[in-house]
């Protein structure tokens, strides 16, 4: 897919993260998908990546248009909305790869003098990417079209806008829920003992190279293993968020912190709340402090877990895709925890928390 516009992510100055498509031709932002994301997502107190989720199918959908064509903003103007078979062209841009790989797939071969090849068959994204993006396809195009029809609407013209909402939703692949799936799902005391084995600071199959980076790494999954955490709520953490006197946790919202140099900035969910902790989390935590304060760039910023490795990032507060970084080395390390994930080790919590209470008077 040719890309003629680009996901811009910015900071504004009270500390709101907010983005855009860029038009690559104009320099500016695409106006209709600005206002679409402003009035429904982000007006609704939807995270960064919802903004950038509802962006990131847009553009798929307007790669689609450029490419045949179709001047959807004069057809909407005068009532004209997509037919069945144009929502199923829809459909195969929401699937279609756009990443480096599918430009490179949309050459044609030549295979012989005089002869064509064939296009190989494009790289497509999975079906839960899939299923997201035509939901906000279909979202976005009933939006694009009672904006654009303004007072022309009549009630005919609503409900075809509705009919081609409801063809778009009816092309979405069925998603397999991780719930449903109980061999990616489980966790079982083997799987956890492994886990253990692996992760320990100091053990010979650990695969991360220095102990302040292993002291790190084992203090945040067992932070996410006794609490259920999300991984929000965990790199949301700050260094005075842990009570150890008291064996405490306090989970705080800070939207927008002016504090948080990380565009992409970990949310917390639910209300705030306290939580208790184990003894051997809060001795990890002291433990981390002293590795910490020896990381350059740490102190700028009141946030828990940070970046080791030597480079412009250095100290600063670790970032989603760095804790997933975790979570795949672990799995490359130990085939066996392939089905490893942070919602795992959640779904796991909440399960040992309903044993205990089954186990208590009256429980169950």
């Amino acid at each position: 897919m040719q890309r003629q516009y680009k996901l811009e992510t910015y900071r504004w100055p009270d500390g709101e993260r907010f983005c855009h498509l860029l038009d690559m031709e104009t320099g500016l932002p695409h106006q209709h998908s600005l206002l679409y994301v402003t009035a429904q997502v982000r007006n609704r107190g939807l995270s960064l990546a919802a903004m950038q989720s509802a962006f990131n199918a847009i553009h798929a959908l307007l790669i689609h248009f450029r490419k045949e064509q179709i001047a959807v903003e004069q057809r909407f103007a005068q009532n004209l909305y997509l037919t069945p078979v144009e929502c199923d062209y829809v459909r195969r841009a929401a699937q279609t790869h756009m990443g480096p790989e599918s430009k490179a797939q949309s050459n044609v071969v030549q295979l012989a003098a005089g002869k064509r090849g064939y296009k190989p068959p494009v790289k497509t994204v999975a079906s839960a990417t899939a299923y997201i993006r035509l939901t906000e396809i279909a979202n976005y195009l009933r939006w694009l079209a009672i904006d654009l029809g303004g007072t022309t609407i009549s009630q005919e013209h609503f409900f075809e806008i509705e009919r081609m909402q409801a063809n778009i939703l009816r092309l979405r692949p069925s998603v397999r829920s991780l719930a449903l799936d109980p061999e990616r799902s489980a966790w079982s005391a083997e799987d956890d003992s492994l886990l253990h084995e692996i992760i320990t600071p100091g053990s010979p199959r650990n695969p991360f190279k220095t102990l302040g980076t292993q002291i790190r790494n084992y203090l945040a999954i067992q932070i996410m293993r006794v609490t259920g955490k999300r991984k929000g709520e965990l790199l949301n953490i700050q260094a005075r968020d842990i009570d150890a006197r008291r064996q405490q946790l306090n989970i705080v919202r800070r939207p927008d912190s002016k504090l948080d140099p990380r565009l992409d900035q970990p949310r917390v969910k639910t209300r705030e709340h306290t939580i208790a902790i184990t003894p051997e989390v809060i001795q990890l935590y002291q433990d981390y402090l002293a590795c910490r304060r020896k990381v350059p760039g740490a102190s700028k910023h009141p946030y828990l877990l940070v970046n080791h490795k030597s480079g412009p990032t250095q100290g600063q507060p670790m970032s989603k895709g760095a804790l997933e970084e975790i979570f795949r080395t672990i799995k490359q390390v130990e085939p066996r925890l392939a089905h490893l994930h942070p919602h795992l080790l959640r779904h796991h919590f909440n399960e040992k928390l309903s044993e205990q209470f089954d186990r208590r008077p009256g429980g169950g």
